[in-house]
């Protein structure tokens, strides 16, 4: 794909976010796309589970099976024991990795009145399918799976039984990892992260490479791009580690479709994807049917993308109703935009390069832009417009938060007042919508939506026109947070930090990772403004006129009357 580009001096205009669920196709077929409870930091080595028993003599069907679903924890030699309680043609032809369901207790095997033919029960907390992409189930979700058996020379074996393992979470978190996939925004210059879950292991290369040819996951489609030519596939049926590098063999037509530039992508979206992933690898080289494609992994390294995009150290805040860069402890004014105060601003957001600026009146009807060449004016006019929130582009988001939830995108800033067009939505239409961040990689979208009292989290992709033009927020991915939150920000890549914003009640910040992890702050008696920066350590709150930063597991106070502060972004 050619690069776009994108006009740096225009202002971009969402009010609210529709983003379309997509259906699981595996056991079972209800619930969201989530988050696992817990990945933890674990080695990465080959670890691949305790090593389970072989059929019992004379086994009983209902035997048989416990067995075969026992032997789910044991990945070595190609799930070699489950198998032995297959028959020869189903053993041949079951697919292990084709779905994993996650349960939270032992399954129940019971007896049918059928002969040769067990129900299997499980209550499912989540499934994992053939792409590695973790779904939770619906709260209380059920399955139940009937199981045919035959004898084979005497002995009772599973003839029919769907692809697939089933473990319970303690075994899933012990198993499993969070592995990212590198994609680009549509302009090139960021890496994308795309979480997946798979066994750990020697397989692990390969699955990684396998589902990163295959494309993202859903609702980053359109909202991502590939360096890979579509349908790019594997040319071996495994990915080998020779001397520290991980050589990925792609078939001819990758050669005869791609320029030199490309084929650098793709360099950098495979060491994205791999270094790290194992102790033994260090670096990625590209064959193309076994010949060593020429690349200059020096200058590859060069054109890499930005990952983990860090923010400046100074915040934009309100100090006496204007606008401020707060830093270290002091703050000073922002040169060339002159006072605000008539506006009485809340809820400020500053660009990445310092030079623009919005902020919110103070009854949440007007968003307000502001640049240090003097220019100032009304962006839109709404209804419990949330804190805006500018992507990398130079683009300006906030969300109506009257439960419209409809889509808006507007002209640029320049044009003060100009057109604003709805983008196409469906199912945030009758929800509120209470914060809406864009990633710092301009690719995805944080969404938090209150209603009924429930809270849910989620991620969007957003995708652009050719000219960089925010058009649509694609469909959803619930991430699983312990409490009822109304305000996030992101972290880094693959962090958001989030919490209930209360003017008198105890608030506990939490810490959500898209790789599994989760982790509850201090609780600070009301909490209204949140803040973050450049990892987990970096959080801001406001708590009445103190800013309140995290040192550790705790809170330090460090400005009184700085107020409402926001990194960049």
């Amino acid at each position: 794909m050619m690069r776009a580009t994108w006009p740096g001096s225009r202002i971009g205009l969402v009010l609210a976010v529709i983003l379309l669920l997509t259906g699981c196709s595996s056991i079972p077929t209800g619930g969201p796309v989530g988050m696992s409870k817990d990945s933890g930091n674990r080695s990465q080595q080959n670890q691949q589970g305790p090593a389970p028993s072989g059929p019992q003599e004379n086994g009983s069907p209902q035997t048989i099976v416990q067995g075969f679903l026992r032997a789910g924890v044991g990945s070595q030699d190609e799930y070699a024991v489950a198998r032995s309680y297959l028959t020869p043609g189903l053993s041949s032809t079951w697919k292990p990795d084709q779905r994993t369901l996650v349960l939270s207790s032992a399954p129940r095997v019971v007896t049918t009145p059928a002969a040769g033919t067990v129900r299997i029960v499980m209550a499912v907390t989540a499934t994992v399918d053939d792409r590695g992409i973790y779904r939770d189930a619906a709260k209380g979700a059920t399955e139940s799976l009937d199981v045919a058996l035959q004898k084979v020379d005497g002995q009772w074996r599973i003839s029919r039984i769907p692809d697939g393992i089933v473990l319970q979470a303690r075994d899933f978190d012990l198993l499993f990892s969070a592995y990212s996939l590198t994609f680009y925004d549509p302009t090139y210059t960021y890496a994308v992260p795309d979480v997946r879950w798979f066994v750990r292991g020697p397989r692990v290369t390969t699955s990684l490479v396998r589902v990163l040819l295959d494309g993202p996951a859903d609702y980053l489609k359109g909202a991502v791009v590939s360096a890979f030519p579509e349908g790019t596939t594997l040319n071996t049926p495994s990915v080998p580690i020779v001397s520290g590098a991980a050589e990925v063999d792609l078939p001819q037509q990758v050669l005869d479709s791609s320029d030199q530039k490309q084929r650098e992508r793709m360099l950098n979206q495979l060491s994205g994807t791999l270094v790290g992933v194992l102790d033994s690898i260090s670096s990625v080289r590209m064959l193309i049917n076994q010949r060593p494609l020429g690349i200059d992994a020096g200058e590859a390294a060069r054109n890499a993308p930005v990952k983990e995009k860090q923010v400046p150290a100074s915040q934009v805040a309100i100090v006496r109703n204007e606008l401020v860069l707060y830093q270290g402890g002091g703050y000073r004014p922002i040169d060339g935009i002159g006072s605000v105060a008539q506006d009485k601003p809340v809820d400020p957001a500053m660009s990445y390069d310092q030079r623009r600026f919005a902020y919110l009146s103070s009854d949440r009807r007007r968003l307000i832009s502001a640049a240090t060449d003097g220019t100032r004016g009304v962006v839109f006019t709404g209804s419990a417009l949330t804190r805006p929130s500018f992507d990398p582009f130079d683009w300006l988001w906030t969300a109506d938060g009257s439960g419209a939830g409809l889509v808006y995108t507007a002209a640029a800033a320049a044009r003060f007042g100009g057109g604003v067009n709805e983008v196409s939505a469906s199912w945030l239409r009758g929800r509120t919508i209470t914060s809406l961040r864009i990633s710092r990689d301009g690719a995805r979208a944080l969404i938090i939506t209150v209603d009924g009292g429930k809270s849910s989290v989620w991620l969007s992709g957003v995708r652009r026109a050719a000219d960089g033009t925010p058009r649509e927020l694609t469909s959803a991915l619930p991430i699983r947070s312990t409490q009822t939150v109304n305000t996030g920000a992101w972290l880094g890549d693959t962090e958001v930090a989030v919490m209930g914003a209360s003017t008198q009640a105890d608030v506990t910040p939490e810490v959500l990772s898209l790789s599994g992890q989760s982790q509850e702050l201090a609780p600070v008696r009301g909490a209204t403004s949140l803040a973050g920066g450049n990892g987990s350590q970096e959080i801001y709150l406001q708590s009445g006129q103190e800013l309140l930063v995290r040192v550790d597991t705790s809170w330090s106070n460090q400005a009184t009357g700085v107020l409402d502060t926001a990194f960049a972004g």
